[in-house]
């Protein structure tokens, strides 16, 4: 058995295309909220370098968090080990991950105005 969906007019079109550009500015909510959460529970260290480093990228049709790298004219590489060691502030570690996790539990304040 076969189901075939055809939109057939303008107004499903454009219900469509209001659906989805509502579900994208609740990703970049999203998206947005977990930078910031992750920036206050990253390590500072003396230059706030790692939490500068901070971006949210627009990849494939999904929103990407990330730290480190050379970004804003300065060089993090050391990003990824300070997520999973630390030893001078153990409180610190998986900072990203804990601000997706506190992010997602929150999911249907950002979903409630997309859906």
């Amino acid at each position: 058995m076969t189901v075939r969906v055809k939109v057939t007019s303008r107004l499903s079109t454009s219900w469509l295309a209001k659906k989805l550009k509502q579900m994208d500015r609740a990703s970049l909510m999203m998206a947005t909220d977990i930078d910031q959460q992750a920036k206050i529970l990253a390590p500072k260290g003396d230059t706030l370098n790692l939490v500068n480093s901070g971006r949210i990228e627009k990849v494939e049709g999904s929103y990407k968090v990330s730290f480190g790298g050379d970004f804003g004219g300065v060089n993090v590489p050391y990003a990824k080990r300070r997520h999973f060691e630390n030893f001078k502030n153990p409180q610190t570690l998986r900072y990203l991950e804990r601000a997706g996790d506190n992010v997602a539990k929150q999911k249907s304040k950002y979903l409630k105005e997309a859906l």
